[in-house]
């Protein structure tokens, strides 16, 4: 029976455009229905789940393996998972262990202290990273006044340049209030204390240099004749990281200078003829090359002795081949003493840093000609 509609007592029928009109506005209000509907079953989705489709906003970076300078196997260990956890905590995705062991089989990097610029190259490629954190420990002793020494850099994957470096050590003792209070006697207190030290400054930011002022520096591993075994080691980092904290200068990566060594058969550390003075500076266009040696590394344990450390070093003008500054430097660890051990330093690392800072302080005011 079809629709009517009752006006002043008369039945009136509705016609074509009013049937027409009705039908509209039913089907503007059922599409505002299944509108609203959708809204509202949207509003039921998980927050993760829409989180999940962004793509991810964190920098990217491998986590080397640190390589281990001290005798002890467990170092290892007991810092990485710090290290780990403190670059999560500040926001950065790491490569997971399994695709990063993958490739370092795959490429057969044997040494995780340094890294070239094609390896970096090719982990940007692969891992998609931004950048490569290498690093070294170069003290654990976990007995009586525990110690803890490590040293970083951070690698641009893409340029295979070092974008940030830093060193960071300290004993127990060194925490120790004038009442005797403070005293960290765990490595489990002090591992965590050493590498927010070192990751304080952690930065993938580069360093902001005026290249015309700046001068590129290859370190050329540190000769040892001192009895620690990996001393030129830890001395030629240390070269790396406290260069790149100074305005003029920039030092290349050490996984470079290495690569360069092999290629070029070199042998001899603490110096360089002037046939691979002139390799060196033109395959890394280097103008200055940095050599030395370690003459002590004394923690003096065996002998309740201070810490002591000798270094002498050399800087080669690459481009003219000549000499442009030489020094040495012996620190102690209690030459700052003041009074009651204020400044007395306790860990070789420090004297370590210590006495290649003084040697970069005398070095920037070489002059170059």
């Amino acid at each position: 029976m079809p629709v009517s509609a009752t006006f002043n007592g008369n039945v009136k029928k509705p016609n074509d455009v009013t049937v027409r009109r009705n039908g509209l506005r039913y089907h503007n209000r059922l599409s505002l229905i299944v509108f609203c509907f959708m809204l509202s079953a949207l509003s039921f989705v998980p927050l993760a789940a829409l989180e999940a489709a962004q793509p991810s906003q964190k920098t990217r970076i491998a986590l080397f393996p640190f390589e281990n300078l001290t005798d002890d196997k467990t170092a290892f260990i007991q810092i990485m998972p710090v290290v780990k956890d403190r670059l999560e905590a500040e926001g950065f995705e790491l490569v997971d262990e399994d695709s990063l062991n993958k490739f370092l089989l795959k490429e057969r990097v044997r040494s995780t202290g340094y890294i070239s610029r094609d390896i970096a190259q090719k982990m940007e490629r692969e891992l998609n990273v931004r950048a490569v954190l290498i690093g070294s420990i170069t003290s654990y002793y976990p007995l009586k006044n525990p110690q803890v020494g490590i040293l970083a850099r951070l690698i641009d994957s893409a340029s295979g340049v070092i974008l940030w470096a830093n060193q960071a050590s300290a004993t127990g003792e060194d925490f120790t209030t004038i009442l005797g209070l403070g005293t960290i006697k765990s490595m489990d207190k002090l591992i965590p204390v050493v590498v927010d030290r070192l990751l304080d400054s952690f930065s993938v930011a580069s360093p902001q240099k005026e290249k015309e002022l700046t001068h590129r520096i290859a370190v050329m591993p540190f000769q040892n004749k001192s009895r620690h075994q990996d001393a030129g080691t830890i001395v030629t980092y240390m070269f790396l990281g406290d260069l790149l904290k100074q305005e003029g200068f920039e030092p290349l990566e050490y996984g470079e200078i290495r690569r360069l060594i092999v290629d070029l058969r070199v042998r001899s550390k603490g110096e360089l003829d002037y046939r691979n003075i002139k390799s060196f500076s033109e395959a890394l266009d280097a103008d200055g090359i940095l050599v030395g040696t370690v003459e002590l590394y004394s923690d003096g344990r065996d002998t309740s002795s201070p810490p002591e450390v000798a270094i002498s070093a050399r800087l080669i003008n690459a481009r003219k081949d000549k000499i442009l500054w030489s020094d040495s430097v012996q620190v102690k660890g209690d030459q700052g003493i003041i009074a009651l051990d204020w400044g007395r330093i306790r860990a070789v690392d420090s004297v370590a840093y210590k006495a290649v800072t003084k040697l970069i302080e005398r070095m920037e005011k070489a002059k170059w000609q």
